[in-house]
């Protein structure tokens, strides 16, 4: 769930001088004259400076522009990727082998740690979480900026729950990001992507089948509302698979079984 040494390393090499750049150029703190002096800034103030980065994405091209630091043309390539940065709140949902599930901008991104995985970071149990950072390419991976700064809102158990529906229903469709190439995410949405077998027309021949369900004279008297409540949960059946997001309509059906049930529950009781 994280880069390898010589990936993270590389990392920090180029964003430190990029991040040093910035300072020099936005004159934050003259004093600062080298990437060596700028690591050992206390992180507030290297926060400062990076806040100052992400508002003025067009110093990510100057620095490209000019390389002061002589860098080789697949380094370069790599800090230009950096302006297509994704800077927001995000959820981070769970810890997968791979990578983090970060939630945010109605997206789902898998993200990779630099020198530290999440889970070495974030206890499990604390998940999910909200955090404010920066996601950014770096070849064919999602990782962070490497400042991540913890939310202070309580994440309720519905609210879990519609972030588990989220990164579920993301699966489903290959629509989880994990890298910010083109082709990469082509190739991993045809991966990921899940082929649902299609229920419905054994859903309807069993509603079908359903319909002639019927209690004759002198039945028990459970046996009406079992019938129904059978034919409720068929219906309901049928509008999960054919129109799983029309929440009205399932909450119809859903409280057409729950007067099913009800009067099975009668019925129980005056048998």
């Amino acid at each position: 769930m994280k880069l390898s040494k010589k990936d993270a390393d590389l990392f920090f090499e180029l964003m430190f001088p990029l991040q040093l750049y910035v300072n020099q150029k936005q004159q934050m703190f003259p004093e600062i004259e080298s990437a060596a002096d700028y690591v050992e800034m206390d992180m507030e103030f290297q926060l400062l400076v990076r806040d100052e980065l992400w508002e003025n994405p067009a110093l990510i091209g100057q620095y490209v522009a000019e390389n002061p630091d002589h860098l080789p043309p697949e380094h370069l390539e790599i800090v230009a990727s950096w302006q297509s940065f994704v800077k927001g709140r995000f959820v981070i949902e769970r810890f997968l082998k791979k990578y983090a599930i970060f939630i945010g901008n109605d997206k789902v991104y898998g993200v990779l740690g630099l020198q530290s995985s999440f889970d070495e970071m974030i206890p499990k149990r604390a998940l999910p979480v909200f955090v404010e950072t920066v996601l950014l390419p770096f070849g064919d991976h999602i990782v962070y900026d490497g400042l991540m700064l913890g939310g202070n809102i309580m994440i309720g158990r519905n609210m879990a729950r519609g972030y588990k529906d989220t990164y579920m229903e993301a699966k489903r469709k290959g629509e989880l990001i994990v890298s910010f190439n083109p082709e990469v995410q082509a190739k991993s949405k045809a991966k990921l992507k899940v082929n649902l077998k299609d229920w419905q027309p054994a859903l309807a021949e069993l509603s079908d089948a359903a319909k002639k369900l019927r209690a004759q004279s002198g039945s028990p008297p459970t046996w009406a509302p079992a019938f129904s409540l059978v034919k409720a949960s068929l219906a309901f059946a049928e509008t999960a698979v054919s129109s799983p997001r029309e929440q009205k309509a399932l909450l119809k059906e859903f409280n057409r079984i729950i007067r099913s049930i009800n009067k099975v529950e009668d019925s129980i009781f005056r048998s």
